[in-house]
């Protein structure tokens, strides 16, 4: 017989008599006093739950209308960015987004959200909501109670939503405050707000019951009562059948008696039985604590013909294992680490390295067709040069400082200029590409740092010419608005699907074969600390349009 075999057979033996007899003593008090327990605690956990949903309505309500009516500055130099942060740190709310007409201004919980329109799910007549927010390099619908209030920002209406989420940590809280399990339930989308080890994650709740009701929810049986917060979404409380600690304490002086035979048996029985497994399972605990430090040369004793005997066989062959591709893994990584630095170097550096390349070339042919000219190209040539090397520098000094983009050198910056020497860069390196220029006359000059505002539109044209492999035509407008000036780079490429474009400005996502991700990233951090946002639009099968819309200069 196995090990496992003679452990069970001897605890069986052992306890079956005294187990016996404390069940049937316990299963006669337990049917009695269950029912009335678990109605009671199911009744207090949602009346729990409703108060301090009560009271997070009330704070979201109050701290949303002081950053409506007091917080938001009343000039226009505030980073839309950096004041969402700061106000939602200084409030406390986690959830803090300021919308307009066109869309999301401004979002502590969803910074890629910027420029798009809302996404969010309401649940009619109440103050919950399904807000889209970050998560990871994407985003999620995450349940949370907000409040609105209408304010005047920046010379125009705007919709300041703020308010506190009810997954993660606000549920747990509730779940341990209701002494019970506690998620809340949208009937619509069958979709779950609990803890991430809640078994009611997954649950597919078919009605809402009158009062207190039993299913099977992960193999195991629970009791459950439900309470409607908004149409199509419920707060449900649950319990587990065997969460009886309250109900074993009124039949205590019953199973003593019974439980103290049980316990010395087992304990006899035990320590026969640990005697044989100890000396084993030190071992196997000793060898797994040498794995842990790197020490793989010192197998444990594997004698014997039991399951423990054979899980030491496979823990040393384990080892061996562990010996053999530790080296080989450690290289792997660092070749890839090598590959993936490459890369996301080539994608910057090659846009200074173009110019480079056309002004030697220039150079070349003006020596070899025309010498007269070539003091006058040589100056000329060696002015570009020298930009693009000293580009060439800020851009491997700053790529690993990417998360700390230097901060513009904000001056009178005519778009226009911009736009023309941007376009002259790349107008060579699009064959089969027509450019169409349409820049407003008279463009009031922008609050802007040329350098880096070239910067970010040489990554919108390079991106748009490289999604015509084929040909197509690339647009590019400027004009005022609001304010504001605006560029527009708009490709006639294959466009994006809605999750790619829900993901454009995510660092390190991208869609194209062998880029870094960085390019869209930059553009969108470049704007936002000029206090200016990046609009996207696109159909696929059409193409795409980016707009950047900058502040005007102050005269």
């Amino acid at each position: 017989m196995s090990l496992r075999g003679r452990f069970v057979l001897a605890f069986v033996l052992v306890a079956a008599l005294p187990v016996g007899l404390l069940a049937f003593l316990v299963e006669r008090r337990v049917a009695r006093a269950y029912d009335d327990s678990s109605r009671e605690r199911l009744r207090a956990a949602l009346e729990v739950t409703q108060a301090r949903l009560d009271r997070l309505r009330e704070r979201a309500l109050l701290q949303t209308t002081a950053v409506a009516s007091l917080d938001l500055p009343a000039d226009d130099a505030a980073n839309p960015r950096e004041l969402v942060q700061a106000l939602g740190a200084r409030r406390d709310l986690p959830a803090l987004e300021i919308q307009d007409e066109r869309g999301i201004v401004a979002s502590r919980h969803w910074p890629a959200g910027v420029g798009l329109p809302d996404a969010d799910v309401e649940f009619a007549g109440s103050p919950f909501r399904l807000e889209k927010s970050a998560a990871g390099f994407g985003s999620a619908l995450r349940l949370a109670i907000v409040a609105e209030r209408r304010a005047h920002w920046r010379g125009r209406a705007v919709l300041v939503r703020g308010g506190y989420f009810l997954d993660g940590e606000l549920a747990a809280d509730l779940a341990r405050a209701a002494e019970c399990r506690v998620g809340f339930y949208a009937a619509a989308r069958h979709e779950w707000t609990a803890p991430p080890d809640s078994p009611l994650a997954g649950w597919r709740l078919s009605s809402l019951p009158s009062e207190m009701a039993e299913a099977t929810l992960a193999g195991r049986a629970w009791r459950y009562a439900a309470a409607p917060l908004a149409p199509s979404l419920l707060v449900v409380a649950a319990l587990p059948r065997a969460d009886l600690d309250r109900v074993l304490g009124d039949v205590l002086g019953d199973t003593l008696a019974a439980g103290a035979v049980a316990l010395a048996l087992a304990l006899l029985a035990a320590v026969v039985v640990a005697q044989r497994l100890s000396r084993p399972v030190r071992d196997l605990a000793k060898g797994a604590r040498r794995v842990a430090r790197g020490d793989f040369d010192a197998p444990v004793d594997a004698t014997g013909q039991d399951e423990l005997a054979e899980l030491a066989r496979s823990f040393n062959a384990m080892t061996e294992d562990l010996r053999s591709s530790r080296e080989r893994l450690v290289q792997a990584e660092r070749v890839a680490a090598w590959r993936e630095m490459a890369r996301r170097l080539a994608h910057e550096l090659k846009n200074p390295i173009f110019p480079i390349q056309v002004s030697l070339d220039t150079l070349a042919r003006a020596l070899e067709r025309d010498p007269d000219r070539f003091a006058d190209l040589f100056r000329e040539s060696s002015v570009t040069i020298r930009q693009e090397l000293l580009a060439l520098r800020r851009i491997v000094d700053e790529f690993s400082e990417f998360a700390r983009m230097p901060r513009p050198s904000l001056r009178p910056t005519d778009l226009n200029a911009v736009v023309e020497q941007t376009l002259q860069l790349h107008r060579d390196r699009a064959p089969g590409v027509t450019v169409e220029t349409t820049l407003a006359p008279s463009l009031p000059a922008a609050a802007a740092d040329p350098d880096l505002l070239g910067r970010a539109l040489s990554n919108l044209v390079a991106n748009a010419i490289e999604a015509m492999p084929g040909g197509g035509t690339l647009r590019v407008a400027t004009r005022a608005r609001d304010g504001h000036v605006l560029v527009e780079v708009e490709d006639t490429g294959p466009g994006l699907s809605e999750e790619q474009r829900t993901r454009l400005f995510t660092p390190y996502f991208t869609t194209k074969k062998g880029g870094t991700g960085l390019g869209l990233a930059i553009v969108q951090g470049i704007v936002s600390d000029h206090g200016g946002r990046v609009e996207v639009r696109s159909t696929a099968g059409l193409g795409t349009s980016f707009a950047l819309s900058l502040p005007v200069a102050s005269p």
